[in-house]
C-alpha cells in the first residue's frame, strides 16, 4: 500500500535541521497539501530555531503534554509564555519568518498549511477567504489537541497512513482553523445523506481500491459533491466516516483470505491493503478482537 507519507516530507526535513534531529515523524495530505509533523523532545535543552524561510503560510503549533516556556520572535513583535497546558496553540505567520528559543521539554505536533490551502478550502465551501490566522498565545484548544492525538499513529508509522483519514483529518483542522482562528461562520449542521447513485458509487470505488491510496477529493468527484460535503454526508448515510468504512471492507477482505485461503498473513496483509503483517495483526485485533492467526485457527478447528 502506497502511503502519502511514507517519506520524509520537506517541512519534516526542515525541522530535524533546525532541531538538530536525525529525524522528525511527518505526514502530509496532498490533497489540501497540508504537512504534520510531531517533535518530542523529553530533556531541558535549549533550541535556538532561526528564522524560518519566508513563504505564504501559516505554521499552528499545539502542545499533547505540559510544557515549560519559550520565546517566539515574528517580525518585530516577541511574545513570552510560561507554563504550556496540554492543548497549547501557538500560530506563526510564515511570511514573517518567525523564530524561537525553546529551553524545556515538550511534545507538540506542527501543521503547516499554506494560505492557498485555506482559500482553497473557503472557496469549497462557500466561505470567505481568510485574511490571517490568529489566536491569544498560549490559548488551549482541546478540539485542536483532539485532532493532533489522532494523528499521531500516522506520524509515528507513516506507511500504514491512509490517504483517506489524513484528508478527512485535514479537513476538519481547515474546518476549526478557519472558524475559531481566521473569523469564519459556521455554516448550519443540516446535512442531507447521499443520494442511491451517490452512495452506491462511492462504495463502489472504495471497495474496488483496496489496495490504493483513493483520495477524498477522488470519491467525492465521482459523487458531484465537494470534499466536505461528500464527507459529512457519507457517514449521515451510512454512519461510518469513508476512512472507518474503508477499514471495515479491508477487514472483511482479510477474514475471507484467512478462512478460504492458505495465503501467508503477509500475503493477507498486502492483499487487502494493510501496509505490512503487523499493521493487520493491530487493525484486525483492534476490531475483531484477537489477532488473524487466532481467528483463522479458530475457523478451521
Amino acid at each position: 500500500m502506497a502511503s502519502p507519507g511514507a517519506a520524509p516530507t520537506p517541512f519534516a526535513r526542515q525541522l530535524a535541521q533546525q532541531y538538530g534531529l536525525d529525524d522528525v515523524p511527518a505526514s502530509r495530505s496532498p490533497g489540501l497539501s497540508l504537512d504534520m509533523a510531531s517533535m518530542h523532545h523529553a530533556q531541558p535543552h535549549l533550541f535556538v530555531l532561526d528564522p524560518l524561510p519566508a513563504e505564504d503560510a501559516f505554521v499552528v503549533s499545539v502542545e499533547l503534554a505540559r510544557a515549560g516556556s519559550r520565546r517566539f520572535f515574528q517580525g518585530n513583535a516577541q511574545t513570552h509564555l510560561g507554563l504550556l497546558e496540554r492543548g497549547a496553540v501557538h500560530i506563526s505567520d510564515l511570511a514573517e519568518r518567525p523564530s524561537a528559543y525553546v529551553c524545556s521539554p515538550f511534545h507538540s505536533v506542527l501543521f503547516r498549511l499554506p494560505r492557498a490551502a485555506m482559500d482553497d478550502f473557503a472557496r469549497e465551501s462557500g466561505g470567505l477567504a481568510i485574511a490571517a490566522l490568529e489566536c491569544t498565545p498560549g490559548v488551549t484548544d482541546p478540539v485542536l489537541a483532539g485532532i493532533a492525538a489522532a494523528l499521531l499513529p500516522a506520524l509515528e508509522r507513516p506507511a500504514e497512513a491512509c490517504r483517506l483519514f489524513l484528508d478527512h483529518m485535514a479537513l476538519a483542522l481547515c474546518a476549526h482553523l478557519a472558524s475559531t482562528y481566521g473569523g469564519a461562520r459556521r455554516r448550519p449542521a443540516t446535512v442531507a445523506g447521499l443520494a442511491p447513485w451517490q452512495e452506491r458509487r462511492a462504495k463502489e470505488l472504495l471497495s474496488g481500491n483496496l489496495t490504493r491510496q483513493v483520495s477524498l477529493a477522488e470519491v467525492a468527484a465521482e459523487c458531484a459533491l465537494s470534499r466536505g460535503h461528500f464527507s459529512k454526508a457519507f457517514k449521515a448515510t451510512t454512519g461510518h466516516s469513508p476512512h472507518a468504512w474503508l477499514i471495515e471492507r479491508r477487514i472483511e477482505a482479510a477474514r475471507q483470505m484467512l478462512q478460504a485461503s492458505t495465503a501467508s498473513l503477509s500475503e493477507i496483509a498486502i492483499a487487502c491493503g494493510f501496509a505490512d503483517q503487523s499493521h493487520l495483526t493491530r487493525v484486525f485485533g483492534a476490531r475483531v478482537g484477537s489477532s488473524p492467526a487466532q481467528w483463522r485457527r479458530m475457523r478451521r478447528h
